[in-house]
């Protein structure tokens, strides 16, 4: 499905744009049931069975009889309607109805309590072949457990002759607890709140959302923060200010994009919802980034003569990440273009490894990524702040880099000359070595 509408949390980037395949997952519905429905009373006694069969609630995917036993929780239409498991007969499930109300053909079922095996199904199977025939830029994993469960999505993309990053869908109370593993396996996150917010209790969505958005900025990974956002707006032209509150506390947590799902997918405002966003996101960043430089400024009234309280603060980061050449030169960047005042880094890149760690530190300077692969810079969009450039110059030398760089960013009025910069690279440019090179380096005219 392509519904969803992302809006990076740094501006929009005009340079291009990326499209995510969500894939469906295993997600299980109800069966065809007659016109209208059927309303379901408490303490009422159900049956569940095969389409086709005299139950009373028929499943759209039999085999999850098997991974259901009694004692567990069946929730029906994102929780409103649940039901507890009482018995277990041939082919069918004896289940009492504990919250009542009206159920209907397709409605999303949820099983909390159980753990029924991560498949991917004939349609998941079409879909990944139709994202890599039409060249998407991600593919999302739905209701992934583990790593292994991406690893699957991994096998079945290349068989399908791709290589497409993967966005790791987190929804499942599962999920949640293997999150180290499926940040470090994933090359992005979501934290899709709808099924999150029916798989775990309520209360606990807010901080499970931190949690998983620290998770992912430890190891570079892009986080996505999606689901009912901007709820309201699909009927409204205006949010909640609760609403409103949430984009701003997401972009806040340190999320790389937010996503609207239902209010661009099937709201009345659609439009209207993207701008509302947008706005949102803009001053919410305005006043981070003022925070940020008021904290800096207070630190270098306290030490003048060092960048300690910035040193500090990328070792916070960096203590649980791994060490690698290019995260501690990004870092070295970032904490550079804060003493220089510098507004530009530039990250000349083959890959989109080195614009993944410059971004997870949060800079207040401009970031652009270099790149002559248009794959690469769509990619690259999903990375909080990350303006790609995509460049036809084949180049051999970093000097050929630094003049490229000079050129484009005074064309596309990017920057003047005089401007002081922050250019990494990979060097010797020919042998593809991840980024090893930082420079200073000040913008003149050829």
């Amino acid at each position: 499905t392509f519904g969803g509408t992302l809006q990076n949390t740094n501006g929009p980037n005009d340079s291009c744009r990326k499209v995510i395949m969500d894939l469906m997952g295993p997600r299980y519905r109800l069966g065809q049931l007659e016109e209208g429905g059927r309303v379901l009373e408490r303490d009422q006694r159900v049956s569940l069975g095969p389409e086709g069969s005299s139950a009373d609630l028929p499943l759209s995917d039999p085999e999850l009889l098997a991974h259901l036993h009694p004692g567990e929780r069946i929730l029906i239409d994102n929780g409103l309607v649940e039901l507890t498991i009482e018995a277990e007969e041939e082919d069918r499930l004896i289940a009492r109805v504990v919250t009542g109300g009206r159920v209907s053909t397709r409605k999303g079922i949820n099983i909390p309590d159980s753990s029924p095996p991560f498949v991917i199904s004939q349609k998941d199977r079409a879909d990944i072949e139709l994202a890599v025939a039409e060249g998407a830029d991600y593919v999302a994993a739905s209701y992934v457990g583990s790593a292994a469960d991406l690893e699957a999505v991994r096998r079945a993309i290349r068989e399908a002759g791709g290589n497409l990053p993967l966005v790791a869908k987190l929804e499942r109370d599962s999920a949640v607890r293997h999150v180290e593993e499926i940040a470090e396996a994933a090359d992005a996150i979501m934290v899709a709140r709808g099924d999150l917010g029916v798989e775990v209790p309520l209360h606990r969505v807010p901080v499970l959302q931190k949690r998983i958005i620290d998770a992912g900025r430890r190891v570079g990974k892009p986080i996505i923060v999606a689901t009912q956002m901007l709820e309201s707006m699909m009927e409204r032209t205006r949010p909640s200010r609760a609403e409103s509150s949430d984009v701003a506390n997401a972009v806040f947590d340190g999320a790389d994009a937010l996503m609207l799902s239902g209010e661009t997918a099937a709201g009345k405002h659609p439009v209207l919802s993207v701008e509302t966003m947008a706005r949102i996101i803009q001053e919410a960043e305005a006043y981070s980034r003022e925070n940020a430089r008021a904290r800096r400024n207070q630190g270098q009234l306290q030490e003048s003569t060092t960048v300690q309280a910035g040193a500090a603060e990328l070792e916070s980061v960096t203590a649980l990440g791994a060490f690698e050449i290019a995260d501690v030169i990004s870092g070295a960047a970032v904490l550079s273009s804060r003493r220089l005042g510098v507004r530009q880094i530039v990250a000349f890149s083959q890959g989109g490894f080195t614009a993944r760690m410059i971004a997870r530190y949060r800079p207040s300077a401009s970031i652009f990524v270099f790149t002559t692969d248009s794959r690469v810079a769509r990619r690259s969009q999903l990375l909080w702040g990350v303006r790609p450039q995509v460049v036809d110059s084949e180049v051999r030398h970093h000097d050929e880099v630094v003049r490229l760089v000079d050129r484009t960013l005074r064309s596309r009025g990017l920057a003047e000359s005089g401007d002081c910069i922050i250019i990494l690279m990979g060097d010797p440019i020919p042998e593809r070595p991840l980024t090893n090179l930082l420079r200073i380096h000040r913008i003149r005219d050829e």
